[in-house]
């Protein structure tokens, strides 16, 4: 029983498809999650960085910022003279002749503002909050002047308790590194008037204007973010700790790539300023970044239900069909046995499985009218023999006749009578002949007679003329093609008030036919007579008036092909032509 049930499993194809569907969507669903997930793993690696790489260029933003202040501030001092001359007399004097200027500079003054070193460091400085102090060093002598911002942080950046006093000379070094949370800034100055180097000016900064900057950023950064010098001397990292090894021994240089330490994996951004001689460090643990299981997981979930939706839709879309192709099936089989009166019950579906089954059912009905026509054209065929057998001693007594009345009409003297009567006979023997293929020349001569009679019928008022080579008399054409259209000419175009009418055959080869022309200057076609014409010469369905020349067109695409045929061009109230595109037979 079991074994039944798995073949007839295996036999429906509406199992297998489904069976095939099924794995391919969950084959491809687990496809894309697995894509998706390394995909998710490397767009959060890489959103992380990025947000890594723009915390540290904010970070060089604000040193970038607080260095160009720091030049343009000494590049404003080149343009107060007196203040240029207090400094420049400050770096290469001794303290105590610099305060004996400065009393004497004042005393001479006629403003009671000073305008000294101290109003220029307070002025220039003194709106930095971050600013610890700024020092004023001569490279002549052991001449430096400070200026304490915030005495709490200055003390403890120092690398002893050592107090420093306010504008006194002090042995400060001015190395990064040497100062607890501080990075340094220097700046040259020059005597204008040697244009020699005489000192130069020294800010010290603290790093909290950076803290705070991070713990803007705290709630996105992932990692820690290091300051080093050129020298490679680490002044200052977000977290607390020993400084990792994969840092300690830092090329300066801008780049980003990974490390591995301790048998992880880290994401090490750098951002070298060679303008400033500062480079910022991003040091980022993988293992930060892949805590996302739960994304992971919530994917590997909703994948699973799609996956299981898809099949339930399958499976309740994919049997309505095969519900659809067993009634096809079965429809088949009952016509097989002989049952052509049964029909597949269709809905109002547009799909193509309704194709199928309209198709089937026209080709039933299709199939039982063309019994029914086969039967009823027997009957019809077995009458039509009978009575041509009943009719083909007309034409030939009607021939017998006309010539026994051309001969009556020559013993009376009436020659014109008489050859009118003998074009007739020939048209009509003509036309018994059984050969369905004739000669130009046998053409030629049947409308020869047919246009004499319309000569003799409309006296002096149409002129034919022939201009056939000899050697295309012979050229093989299918019968009766040339009269239908001279007798078109005569029913349509002749123009019975006129007495020039006229009508020209001629032939002539082409590249790989024969072309004949029949042209007259009757009353021509109107150009929307002309189009419909031309539509039903090129569209074998059409119905139209013009039987005859369809007839010709049809018989001789028939036989010779589709390049052979009819061709007309008109002018209403000029004429027509006709051209016939015969082989070279």
């Amino acid at each position: 029983m079991l074994l039944k049930v798995m073949e007839q499993f295996k036999n429906r194809v509406f199992n297998k498809v489904l069976l095939i569907y099924s794995i391919t969507i969950v084959l491809t669903l687990f496809l894309l999650l697995l894509v998706l997930s390394r995909y998710y793993t490397q767009v959060k690696v890489q959103e992380e960085l990025d947000y890594n790489s723009r915390t540290l260029e904010r970070i060089e933003s604000t040193f970038d910022r607080k260095h160009e202040y720091l030049q343009s501030s000494v590049r404003e001092l080149y343009m107060k003279n007196d203040l240029l001359t207090d400094i420049s007399f400050a770096l290469q004097h001794t303290y105590g002749e610099y305060l004996s200027f400065k009393l004497n500079k004042y005393y001479d003054s006629n403003s009671f503002v000073p305008n000294n070193l101290d109003t220029f460091l307070q002025t220039f400085f003194s709106q930095d909050k971050d600013i610890n102090a700024v020092a004023l060093r001569s490279i002549t002598t052991n001449i430096e002047y400070s200026f304490i911002f915030n005495h709490n942080r200055w003390n403890k950046s120092l690398p002893n308790e050592t107090q420093v006093r306010n504008v006194l000379p002090n042995e400060i070094i001015d190395d990064n590194g040497k100062y607890k949370n501080t990075y340094i800034f220097n700046e040259s100055i020059n005597d204008p008037a040697l244009l020699k180097n005489i000192g130069y000016i020294t800010v010290y900064y603290s790093f909290d204007g950076i803290e705070e900057l991070l713990d803007t950023a705290k709630l996105k950064l992932i990692g820690s973010v290091y300051i080093f010098d050129r020298k490679g001397h680490h002044l200052y990292s977000s977290e607390k700790g020993s400084l990792p090894e994969p840092l300690r021994k830092l090329s300066f240089s801008t780049n980003s790539r990974e490390v591995h330490w301790n048998g992880q994996t880290y994401y090490m951004n750098s951002l070298a300023d060679r303008e400033t001689g500062y480079m910022y460090v991003g040091f980022i643990p993988e293992k930060e970044i892949s805590k996302i299981t739960i994304v992971h997981w919530t994917m590997v979930l909703f994948t699973s239900l799609f996956a299981i939706i898809a099949i339930i839709i399958a499976y309740f879309a994919m049997r309505n069909y095969a519900k659809r192709i067993y009634a096809i099936d079965a429809t088949m089989k009952q016509v097989k046995k002989g049952n052509l009166a049964v029909r597949v019950q269709n809905d109002d579906k547009k799909d193509e499985l309704s194709t199928i089954s309209n198709s089937l059912n026209d080709m039933l009905d299709e199939l039982n009218q063309y019994i029914d026509d086969v039967y009823i054209l027997t009957i019809e065929q077995r009458e039509a023999e009978m009575k041509a057998l009943q009719s083909q001693i007309q034409p030939h007594f009607l021939y017998n006749t006309l010539e026994a009345i051309r001969m009556r009409a020559v013993m009376d003297g009436s020659k014109t009578t008489s050859v009118m009567i003998y074009n007739l006979a020939e048209l009509f023997r003509y036309s018994l002949t059984s050969k369905d293929v004739v000669t130009i020349g046998d053409e030629i001569e049947h409308i020869k007679k047919y246009l004499e009679l319309m000569q003799i019928r409309y006296s002096s008022r149409l002129q034919v003329y022939y201009r056939i080579p000899d050697c295309y008399y012979s050229n093989k054409i299918i019968k009766f093609t040339l009269q239908p259209i001279i007798e078109n000419y005569i029913k349509h175009g002749f123009r019975k008030e006129a007495s020039d009418n006229w009508i020209d055959v001629k032939a002539e080869k082409g590249d790989s036919a024969l072309h004949v022309y029949i042209e007259d200057n009757g009353y021509g076609i109107s150009a929307q007579r002309l189009r419909e014409i031309k539509e039903t010469l090129d569209s074998p369905a059409m119905k139209s008036d013009s039987i005859g020349l369809k007839n010709i067109h049809e018989r001789m695409q028939l036989t010779y092909g589709k390049e052979y045929g009819i061709q007309i061009e008109s002018v209403e109230g000029k004429g027509t032509i006709v051209e016939i595109i015969i082989p070279i037979l």
